[in-house]
């Protein structure tokens, strides 16, 4: 079967622009985005938050009127799943008022993936399929000792990336999967759950894979993944 593909639209009216590397991290896990679009009034809100500037984002104007912006991002959702262009959506919002969109979505059992700030409306977060709140945590970083100056006068070479420490991310799966009822997690919901136990993780300094499928390819002696498409989950391997 194949990757199940999503429509990322943006509320560009209520969404920064400076968030949208934490976006596209927060998508990386849920699937292939084959639309990528960020709507908003290009003369006032959009325009101050940055978002004509993105070009891996097609841009929409979606003009003056009140709520313009919301029903044309609920009208182009509808239309991407009803069409079968999309098998979900990724929505990228606070505004509770999305709700509708979300209840209606559900009950076609279509996928709606939230991602917000810290101020979502739970009248959303809590319909939603999943919800991510952007920023993503930073990590924490040790301090390091200054580098030595050299008899030449210049200083020592730059600080050296961070590995990724196969370890931990083991301890921390093993760790959620035990929490978990029937020991499964779905893989939709993976790159959340490690993100909040591990902060700031960041698998593409792993040199065994740059997503989770990958990651977990390569730990096979200790986990497991069941399932196709979208009723994908991982479980402790037997």
């Amino acid at each position: 079967m194949t990757e199940p593909t999503f429509a990322l639209l943006i509320d560009g009216d209520n969404i920064r622009a400076s968030l949208y590397p934490d976006i596209r991290r927060a998508t990386a896990e849920i699937g292939q985005m084959t639309t990528r679009r960020v709507y908003g009034n290009a003369t006032s809100a959009a325009m101050e938050n940055g978002w004509p500037n993105v070009t891996q984002l097609r841009f929409i104007h979606s003009g003056t009127g009140k709520n313009a912006t919301d029903l044309l991002i609920c009208v182009d959702a509808m239309d991407l799943v009803l069409r079968g262009v999309v098998d979900g959506i990724i929505l990228v919002t606070a505004d509770g008022d999305f709700s509708h969109l979300a209840h209606y979505l559900r009950e076609r059992r279509t996928p709606l993936h939230c991602i917000g700030t810290a101020q979502i409306s739970p009248r959303l977060s809590e319909v939603a399929t999943s919800c991510t709140i952007v920023p993503l945590p930073i990590p924490v970083k040790a301090e390091i000792p200054p580098a030595p100056i050299l008899a030449a006068g210049i200083s020592g070479a730059s600080k050296p990336p961070k590995v990724v420490d196969d370890k931990a991310l083991c301890k921390t799966l093993r760790r959620l999967l035990q929490e978990k009822k029937g020991g499964t997690l779905p893989m939709l919901h993976l790159h959340q759950h490690m993100g909040e136990a591990l902060p700031g993780v960041d698998l593409t300094r792993s040199k065994n894979g740059k997503t989770w499928r990958q990651w977990l390819a390569t730990q096979k002696d200790s986990f497991a993944i069941h399932g196709e498409g979208q009723n994908r989950y991982v479980r402790a391997a037997p």
